[in-house]
């Protein structure tokens, strides 16, 4: 099936940047229907965009009848965009530490129209009470103390044959060999970590991993690998610290 921009999904443009409501912040520049933009604090206007084109998932159907979960959810654009994709249902799950959580998503969803589960709880503690299709994990690696604990709970989430999307912050360290490099303020690191600029929301950086470390992390929990590269990833082509990885969990 074809892949159509995200953009498509929601049927906007750049169009007129607008204040948050209630003086509220925004991560990303969310789209209304109206064709406005939410004022986000990425510099990247299109940085969420580029990101769900990257999935590859198709626009018309993708999703349907598969029930997702959003772990990282934040202001939503990944919860919204999976329910225009045709998702079945979508949990979005955050922690208290975001203190824009659930207030900007319900914003969001409500100006959409759309009915998303929301959680405020950390996914690694919370009982969900069943499994999902669909797992998205963008932009939430790299916070992680933890990441093989993590990718055992990440795996029990997913229905057998289920697809887990992960981007993250990469190491630009070059290696044969899988390895994670300890992000730090004390010393200098490949990336700048932004550790400093983090702790108010009460998140931090830990680890980047390299290519090698994350195909080693898919096959050691029974996952098949896909790097998600090519024309349709702009996020890598023009973020080279960023990527995007695709798991799926062997079927029983």
């Amino acid at each position: 099936m074809p892949v159509q921009s995200a953009a498509g999904f929601f049927q906007t443009d750049v169009g007129e940047l607008i204040t948050s409501p209630n003086g509220r912040t925004w991560w990303l520049h969310m789209p209304l229907p109206d064709g406005t933009r939410i004022r986000g604090y990425n510099q990247d206007l299109n940085y969420h965009f580029k990101t769900w084109d990257a999935l590859q998932i198709p626009s018309s159907g993708g999703l349907a009848g598969k029930s997702v979960l959003d772990i990282g959810a934040n202001d939503g654009f990944y919860t919204l965009a999976a329910l225009k994709a045709g998702a079945e249902s979508v949990t979005a799950i955050n922690s208290k530490d975001w203190d824009t959580y659930p207030h900007n998503l319900q914003f969001a969803a409500d100006a959409w129209g759309v009915r998303p589960e929301i959680v405020t709880a950390d996914f690694r503690t919370h009982d969900f009470g069943r499994r999902f299709d669909v797992v998205l994990f963008l932009g939430v690696l790299y916070h992680l103390e933890d990441v093989f604990t993590c990718m055992k709970i990440l795996r029990g989430l997913l229905n057998p044959g289920g697809v887990l999307y992960i981007e993250t912050q990469m190491t630009s360290i070059q290696c044969d060999l899988p390895i994670f490099e300890n992000a730090s303020d004390i010393y200098p690191t490949t990336v700048d970590q932004l550790k400093k600029g983090l702790t108010n929301a009460g998140l931090s950086n830990y680890l980047l991993p390299n290519e090698h470390a994350m195909r080693n992390l898919a096959y050691s929990y029974d996952f098949t690998y896909e790097s998600l590269k090519g024309e349709h990833n702009l996020i890598t082509q023009q973020h080279p610290h960023r990527q995007l990885f695709k798991f799926t969990k062997q079927e029983a």
